[in-house]
């Protein structure tokens, strides 16, 4: 959405009208899972996600790694698992 709103939706692949769409569509959602599980420096590029979404996705990330912990702890989770 953030790159529909700054007008950089459209991906660099020239495939024609649907599949431009599709491929943008495909492309920019999969960048987006990859730099959540991963955050891959290289995506910090102004035309993949930019510097600041790359760093709000990355301590979103972070930050939700021990929230997931105490999430899992509290629901009567096994202790053997959680280190």
């Amino acid at each position: 959405v953030i790159k529909m709103l700054r007008g950089d939706f459209w991906y660099w692949v020239p495939v024609g009208d649907t599949m431009e769409v599709l491929s943008s569509f495909l492309m920019r959602v999969i960048v987006k899972i990859i730099t959540d599980f991963t955050s891959i420096v290289q995506f910090r590029h102004p035309y993949e996600l930019g510097g600041m979404y790359w760093l709000f996705s990355f301590v979103l990330t972070m930050g939700s790694f021990p929230a997931a912990i105490k999430f899992y702890e509290g629901e009567g989770g096994d202790d053997r698992i959680v280190i």
